[in-house]
């Protein structure tokens, strides 16, 4: 039965200089696959969120004018809108509100209270209904001069269009992440081959077979990918942690979490795992093709 892990008894490859270094690439490897796949699920989780606060919900606009009663204005717009078919609720956002959404740019300490700040008013649409987005926007202006319907969808189409370029750059980080070790752990296996070739030219004659021999390699070199690949996983979490801290500790900072969720979580503890898999088939293959050749 072949075992996922096990020592070389024959071949002692445990004593060659050769790999010493390699868990320590695959830690390396591991780590970037890592940070990549926090990002990868961090942003997917962020452009979700994105869509279900924005979809269905307009913003309307009215223009700060010291000389006009904003107050009036508001509750102007509000009662149109809210007797608009289609709308859900209007609901006038209070201007300590507005005030907090500028603290990201501005920080808490700038004299917001004294800057002309437009008015809002939010706008939730209802399910299922069609509504003219131009013919309200006409309609009001037309009652409210000031004002100006804000509509979310196409900002939103863009940041999903931005988040979707990202994720497919963190996608082909971790494939060419997968292929660089691939190609590590195939030399390191030739180089193994090569130093070990007179114990195998002996162990065939005494009567060893090529699944037998391949088996010893992939066992040994999986054990190191899955070692190697521990302290880059561990390595890769305490920074995430770190950034996060960073993060909440910012005023009003920008910056969303990194939050992975259940998904994110199980496929960075299967990391380790995987990585010792594809060492193992990776190892068996090249290892297969040299013997045949060998002989």
């Amino acid at each position: 039965m072949i075992q996922f892990f096990g020592k070389s008894a024959e071949l002692q490859l445990e004593k060659d200089v050769s790999t010493r270094y390699l868990p320590v690439v695959i830690s390396a490897m591991i780590f970037l696959a890592a940070l990549s796949i926090g990002g990868l699920f961090s942003l997917s989780k962020a452009i979700s969120d994105w869509s279900e606060t924005l979809t269905g919900n307009l913003t309307v606009e009215i223009a700060f004018d010291p000389t006009a009663d904003l107050d009036k204005k508001v509750t102007d717009a509000v009662e149109l809108l809210s007797a608009t078919p289609g709308v859900a609720a209007a609901r006038a956002i209070e201007q300590e509100e507005t005030l907090k959404l500028l603290e990201p740019f501005l920080g808490k300490n700038a004299a917001l209270g004294e800057l002309p700040v437009p008015r809002l008013i939010e706008v939730i649409i209802a399910e299922d209904s069609a509504i003219d987005l131009a013919a309200l926007n006409k309609k009001l202006v037309e009652a409210v001069p000031a004002a100006r319907l804000d509509i979310h969808r196409p900002w939103l189409d863009k940041m999903v269009l931005l988040g979707r370029s990202i994720q497919l750059l963190a996608a082909g980080i971790m494939l060419l992440i997968g292929c660089v070790t691939v190609i590590i752990v195939i030399f390191a296996v030739r180089t193994g081959l090569i130093m070990h070739s007179e114990v195998i030219q002996v162990l065939h004659l005494i009567g060893a077979r090529d699944n037998y021999i391949a088996e010893q390699f992939q066992n040994y070199f999986s054990r190191l990918s899955f070692l190697g690949a521990l302290p880059g996983l561990i390595v890769a979490i305490i920074v995430m942690f770190i950034f996060n801290f960073l993060v909440s500790s910012l005023e009003a900072s920008m910056l969303p979490p990194l939050s992975v969720g259940i998904e994110g979580a199980i496929a960075l503890l299967l990391l380790p795992v995987l990585v010792a898999l594809l060492t193992k088939y990776t190892v068996r293959q090249v290892v297969l093709k040299s013997l045949r050749r060998m002989m």
